[in-house]
This record gives structure tokens, sequence and C-alpha cells, in this order.
């Protein structure tokens, strides 16, 4: 927010722009806070987003049929969040589709269902960020207590599966911050990690990784899904959905590295 208005923050910028293909799916998030404020115009946003959009495609010579919106939306602002997607259809006639997540699948009648397309279920960050040893990004034993609620969904819905890793630095022991991409892999062979338990390391020295001060003492918590609870998780979803699609977060190149293409495979044929 800008002078009390939605703003854009963090515009996706090409780098390739002649191997695009040419249609794509834009993902674009909006922060909850937005819907809180009172008396938001909506018409108004609609169309700078619409706008917004089309200037992007444009510049990348792209085009959009079909836009996805992720809002971690609350029962406070659900009225204005799903006023937005009616409005956003309604002027531009694109397919829209909308994360979703595991609470608001097992308590829909309370949360509201959004008026899209289709949903995709953010199938990850399950937990609290914490210093304790639960993985928060995925936790089969929480994902248990919702996943059996997905076949009373009234939306159809596609799956995200979580690729992606970080590091938990935690201090006195409290979190400090979470380092983005961090895998074990990437630090066992560096002795300033000292290994203290499963995927827990201590700071032995006053160290700077990419760019984070880490203090002697400090503790890192690294979170990371492996390849044998990527295959659980699908074969749980299996149960109860069956998705068309089947997205990978996040699909750089590193976290397909690091992976066995085979496991990809089982992941799409496993549903």
């Amino acid at each position: 927010m800008k002078n009390n208005e939605p703003v854009p923050i963090a515009p996706i910028e090409w780098r390739e722009i002649t191997t695009l293909p040419k249609e794509i799916v834009p993902v674009i998030y909006i922060k909850n806070e937005v819907f809180l404020k009172p008396h938001v115009d909506i018409k108004d946003l609609v169309q700078k987003l619409k706008i917004y959009v089309q200037q992007i495609n444009a510049k990348a010579g792209v085009q959009t049929q079909h836009v996805q919106f992720d809002c971690d939306w609350s029962l406070q602002s659900k009225e204005q969040f799903f006023e937005f997607l009616t409005e956003f259809k309604k002027d531009t006639q694109w397919y829209l589709s909308a994360t979703i997540r595991l609470h608001q699948v097992k308590y829909f009648k309370k949360t509201g269902v959004p008026p899209v397309d289709h949903g995709v279920l953010m199938y990850y960050n399950m937990g609290t960020i914490a210093p304790v040893d639960e993985n928060s990004i995925y936790d089969r034993s929480i994902a248990q207590k919702y996943v059996a609620r997905l076949s009373d969904y009234p939306l159809h819905l596609d799956v995200a599966l979580p690729i992606f890793s970080w590091g938990v630095q935690i201090r006195d022991h409290k979190v400090v911050t979470v380092i983005g991409g961090m895998r074990e892999q990437d630090i066992r062979q560096d002795t300033v990690f000292k290994k203290i338990q499963d995927f827990t390391y201590e700071i032995t020295e006053e160290y700077v990784y990419k760019g984070r001060l880490l203090q002697k003492g400090d503790r890192i918590k690294i979170e990371e899904v492996s390849a044998k609870d990527l295959q659980q998780a699908t074969k749980d979803l299996s149960t109860y959905i069956k998705p068309r699609e089947v997205i990978l977060y996040d699909l750089d190149e590193k976290n397909i590295k690091y992976y066995e293409q085979e496991v990809f495979k089982t992941i799409r044929h496993g549903y």
C-alpha cells in the first residue's frame, strides 16, 4: 500500500523474452490487507490490474486468457475479495483461478468459495516457522487433518506441490529470519556449519551467507521436501482429487536439478 492505495511492488522482469511461450498464465499475489481497507474501490482496482497485465503482455509479446489470483483472504476480507473476482471476470472475460489453502478447504462453508473457474490447492506452508523440529513447508501429520475434506470442496482443484527450501536462522531460541533457497547439500561441507542434529546446524564463527550475518552460536534449521515426501503427498492427494494440472513451486533451475527427473514423472502420473 502507498498513500493508502494498492500498488505493485514486485512486477515480473523478463530476462529472455524470445524464449517465452506465446500464452502465459499470470499469477497475481494480492495482500489480504488490500481487501481489509474500508471502501476499497473494487472497479478501480480491476481496471488498474487489467491494464497492468496488458502492458506487461505487450512488452513481452505474449497473450493472456487465464489469470490466477493468490490472496490469503480472511473472514473479514472475503466479501471484498470475492466481489473483486466477480468484477474482474465480468470486465475481462478471462478464465480465472485462485489459490486455496488447506484450512479454506476444510472450513469452506465458513471461509467461502471464491467465484472462479477452478482452484489451486497450495499443498505447502502447513505449519508455523518456528525454532522447533517440525518442517513448516510440508508436514504430513498436519496435512492428514485436512486432506479427507478435499472431495467435498465445490470447486475443481489442481495442486501445487513444494520443491523449494529455506534455512530458518535461530538465535536465543527465536527465529531471526528465513534464508530462501538454502539446502543441506549447500552447507554440509562448510566447517562454519556444525551439524548438531538432523537438518539443524550451529554456526561456529561469525559468517556472512547470502548477505545475511550469521553470529557464532546461531542455529540454522533446514526445511526442504524430499522426493519421498513428494511421492507420499501425491499418493495421499490422489485418493480424493484428480487434478488436471500439477504445479511444482518454485520451478527454478536449482530446484529442478535437486530432484531426479523420474520423481517428477512419478508425481504427474500418480493421479
